[in-house]
């Protein structure tokens, strides 16, 4: 019996998504994709998940689109068939409403690149290094990046990363801002699912609708933005974890929230 191409762990209420080839660096196959997407809306199911996080197995985060697989894509429309699956990855990690983390254990090459930054988060090992690789086999960028990429460093730094496919270090991506924070790899692991652990914790109806108006910063308009702020704190207001929150306050303890 073959081992699963993705792993999914609960680890108190967080998810830990793993790619599991790491003898291919953790590379994109049709079936490492569909066990993805199942293991996202696994999570996203999951009343009591309140986080994901999501690394590789192995020396490798993710070395992007597997060669030899994309080789056997005969027609165009397997090929667009495949990149759109690929794409739905980013489009249910986009729509999650739930705080997913990328923990970046090793290389994170084109496709993989682009899923990091599709996270809400992204933790990086100091060993880790990522390149927009997609050129250098004749290939122009997928999973999200033409999407992601520039809303993060800008237009120039996106052309210069995406033609030249340079490899850059995980301090490189700290001063782009591509990664939150650079962390000694034999901390990674300790130190990411910590902070999840924290972010679980959290009010989940709160987070929900903070990730929803951040998702939206670059297309909405202010007064749309004002609305949506009206309506979100209009229902928050109302909820179990806001009354929790403040008995929690005026009681100087932890809150624990439900979701209600």
């Amino acid at each position: 019996m073959s081992e699963n191409a993705v792993l999914y762990e609960i680890k108190g209420k967080t998810a830990l998504i793993t790619l599991n080839r790491p003898k291919q660096l953790n590379a994109l196959t049709g079936g490492l994709v569909d066990e993805f997407i199942g293991s996202l809306a696994r999570a996203e199911r999951d009343k009591d998940i309140r986080a994901v996080v999501i690394t590789g197995a192995g020396k490798a985060f993710c070395a992007g689109g597997d060669l030899d697989f994309l080789s056997t894509l005969s027609t165009a429309d397997e090929r667009r068939a495949f990149i759109a699956r690929v794409g739905k990855i980013v489009k249910n990690i986009y729509e999650i409403p739930k705080p997913v983390i990328a923990m970046v254990n090793g290389v994170a090459a084109g496709a993989g690149f682009n899923l990091a930054i599709s996270c809400d988060l992204v933790f990086a090992a100091d060993t880790a290094k990522f390149v927009q690789s997609f050129a250098r086999v004749g290939l122009s960028p997928d999973c999200g990046g033409f999407y992601h990429l520039p809303r993060i460093v800008g237009l120039l730094k996106a052309k210069e990363l995406m033609f030249a496919a340079d490899m850059i270090s995980a301090q490189e991506c700290l001063q782009l801002k591509l990664v939150n924070r650079v962390l000694p790899q034999e901390e990674l692991y300790g130190q990411v699912m910590d902070f999840a652990g924290a972010l679980a914790r959290s009010a989940p109806l709160a987070m929900e609708m903070a990730k929803r108006a951040l998702n939206n910063t670059y297309n909405a308009a202010l007064d749309e933005t004002l609305d949506f702020e009206a309506f979100a704190t209009g229902i928050l207001l109302g909820t179990d974890d806001f009354a929790e929150g403040i008995k929690a306050f005026k009681e100087k303890r932890a809150p624990a929230f439900t979701g209600k």
